[in-house]
């Protein structure tokens, strides 16, 4: 049988209304009859009896999460701030649950089955798929449920929340037999602890007690998920809640779903001075993540060859990098914001090595598992990347680098290494030279950033500091205006980045420039055979060139071929994009492609980001040698010039 496409199903908050007042009933009151089973797998129900309430185990017994809530709360008007976070959690939880179990039964045939024998045709032969299927309906309840209670409550207070110690024992049973027995079942023993236990002291105790008892409702399904039949229905579908991070990916731990972003400062892209080419460039690659096709789980612009998968920014300290990263993310939140995108700014954490054996790679691939979600638009830079980044053969590095740089490397260009072209990592150092080989290898773009560096670069750096006294007092500010130069100008965004190099190439690095002059007296630039040679002759010269900077130079070529602004209408009217089906989206792609290459020669751009790729790479990797050889000078300059002091009888002890 042909696996189905997994497909992105849109939950709505008015999907969950028709639940919410059955739900509410059951938080008034559940009854329920505890399963007194005997034996080496008896239930242990001591905590039932816990307090005052004796009871018979045989009968039905009676509870309440709303009576428990007013107690915990110490109000009978109005609960405290944290019950009713948990309240609201629970109902729509539960609401969640009966939406999506009510899905899958329409979807599974489930439906039909239930109609049938309410009306006493259902078949003898019928009734194993009927009872196999309500078993996995009432398992998808809970596991929505329960998955929802504890991504609502995963924040809240969640410092002081995580201190607090419950002794928690288990849940005595589950019931899958049918949905209503499922809530009834989950609900009492949920109430019951909360009655009975004596561990629930207080509010915050009150959500520890919630997060516990309903992880271990979900564990519980996933334990079973391998049993349960005709499940193919909610497991080939993904369930998102609108306006929120929220998504279940069948019966899968939702550690990546629940995640949350680290917050950022909003920076604009105006802000950052100078540095035109690197923010060019990083605008276009933000709105290029947007153009992913959530139905299709693809991005079009993937497939025209457009978007870099690992970007790189080096420069010295104070050019702009972490500006240009929280000038990036706020651009991608704010156009998320526009279509109703989920984003996650996903920067990696700087506890990422850890001193344990193997706990460096565990907490990377914990870091990379959000990135596989295919239900995010992520943007994940790395500040300061030669910190962990380090290249693996110098002296000293630490086994916890080694570990995070094998799992780095495994899942970007690995076998399992999927690129759906929703995500973006980007490196920021100040020091490229120490990034590993295989990693800047990896490196699709790489730009550098040198800051202010003109007049006018310096003076509009120094108006965005000063301009703020003027908004107090105009007269503040006492020094002449420039006479031909209005603030700022020199700032503008470029429409492309043809505007920003030259169409002849300067050359840096005299080597490269004798090289590139020695093979075009051999072969035509114009020729295809020349970028073999030309190729050839680098490596001979520079050992580090591979066929994957092949591939990088030919990434450039690409990105510079759909090097063109998104139209702003389709911003604020979706329809003519961003909701059009796949195969339309390429064709609109195609269409301004060509319209951008009029003009453009492909022998000229290729020739210049062959060149620029390959200059930047020597760049690289004769810095270190560079920094290497001043460092050594500074050190017999120092000891050059102690040594005259001695003589001189300037040092006394």
């Amino acid at each position: 049988m042909e696996k189905q496409e997994s497909s992105l199903l849109k939950i709505k908050e008015d999907d969950l209304d028709q639940y919410k007042e059955e739900i509410t009933t059951y938080l008034k009151q559940v009854s329920w009859k505890p399963d007194n089973k005997s034996g080496a797998n008896a239930i242990n129900l001591n905590f039932l009896s816990n307090v005052s309430k004796a009871m018979d185990l045989q009968q039905e017994d009676q509870s309440s999460v709303l009576k428990e809530a007013v107690r915990i709360s110490n109000d009978r008007v109005i609960l405290s701030n944290a019950s009713n976070q948990v309240m609201n959690a629970i109902r729509k939880g539960y609401s969640i649950g009966k939406h999506i179990a009510k899905l899958y039964g329409d979807a599974s045939g489930l439906e039909l089955l239930h109609q049938k024998n309410k009306n006493g045709s259902l078949h003898q032969s019928e009734l194993p798929e009927f009872h196999d299927k309500s078993q996995t309906q009432s398992a998808i309840l809970l596991f929505a449920a329960s998955t929802f209670i504890q991504y609502a409550l995963a924040d809240y207070r969640s410092d002081e929340v995580s201190s607090i110690q419950i002794d928690f024992a288990g849940i005595p049973e589950v019931s899958l037999t049918r949905p209503s027995k499922a809530i009834q079942c989950s609900m009492y023993y949920y109430a019951a602890y909360l009655e009975r236990s004596g561990v629930v002291v207080s509010d915050l105790h009150f959500v520890k007690l919630t997060l516990l008892y309903f992880e271990r409702i979900m564990e519980e399904v996933i334990l079973r998920k391998n049993a349960l039949k005709y499940s193919e229905a909610f497991t080939q579908n993904h369930y998102k809640l609108e306006k929120t991070q929220y998504v279940i990916q069948g019966f899968e731990s939702p550690s990546s779903v629940s995640v949350k972003g680290t917050q950022f400062n909003p920076t604009r892209m105006e802000a950052i001075v100078a540095n035109k080419q690197a923010k060019h460039l990083f605008k276009r690659y933000a709105e290029r993540l947007l153009c992913y096709d959530f139905d299709a789980k693809m991005n079009p612009i993937n497939e025209l060859g457009g978007l870099p998968s690992i970007t790189m920014a080096d420069g010295k300290p104070g050019t702009g990098k972490s500006m240009l990263i929280a000038a990036t993310a706020t651009l991608i939140q704010e156009r998320c914001d526009d279509l109703g995108y989920p984003f996650l700014f996903w920067p990696l954490p700087e506890t990422i090595v850890s001193t344990f054996q193997g706990g460096t790679a565990e907490r990377a691939m914990e870091w990379f598992k959000p990135m596989q979600d295919p239900n995010k638009i992520v943007f994940a830079p790395i500040d300061d990347a030669e910190n962990n980044l380090e290249e693996r053969t110098r002296q000293g590095v630490s086994a916890g680098v080694r570990e995070f740089i094998g799992v780095f490397l495994r899942n970007t260009e690995g076998a399992y290494a999927v690129n759906l072209g929703n995500r973006l990592i980007s490196l920021f150092t100040n020091i490229p030279d120490q990034i590993d080989k295989a990693v800047l290898s990896r490196i699709q773009m790489r730009i550098s950033m040198e800051g202010a560096s003109s007049e006018f670069d310096f003076m509009d750096q120094d108006y965005l500091w000063w301009k703020k006294y003027t908004e107090l007092d105009k007269k503040f500010i006492d020094n002449q205006d420039p006479k031909n130069y209005k603030y700022m100008d020199a700032q503008q965004a470029a429409a492309s980045i043809n505007e920003l190099v030259e169409t002849k190439y300067s050359f840096q690095i005299p080597e490269l420039e004798e090289m590139f002059y020695n093979t075009s007296k051999q072969v035509d630039v114009d020729a295809h055979q020349f970028f073999g040679k030309f190729y050839e002759s680098v490596l001979q010269k520079y050992p580090f060139f591979s066929s994957r900077d092949l591939r990088n130079i030919q990434k450039a070529v690409d990105a510079r071929l759909i090097d063109f602004d998104l139209p702003e209408v389709w911003w604020s009217n979706k329809d003519d994009f961003f909701t059009q089906p796949y195969d339309k989206k390429i064709i609109i792609l195609k269409d301004l492609m060509k319209q951008n290459m009029k003009g453009v020669s492909f022998g000229d751009i290729r020739l210049y980001e062959a060149l620029n790729y390959i200059e930047n790479s020597i760049r690289i990797n004769q810095t270190g040698v560079n920094r290497e050889i001043k460092e050594q000078a500074k050190r017999l300059y120092i000891q050059q010039q102690a040594n005259k002091e001695l003589m001189n009888g300037n040092i006394h002890d």
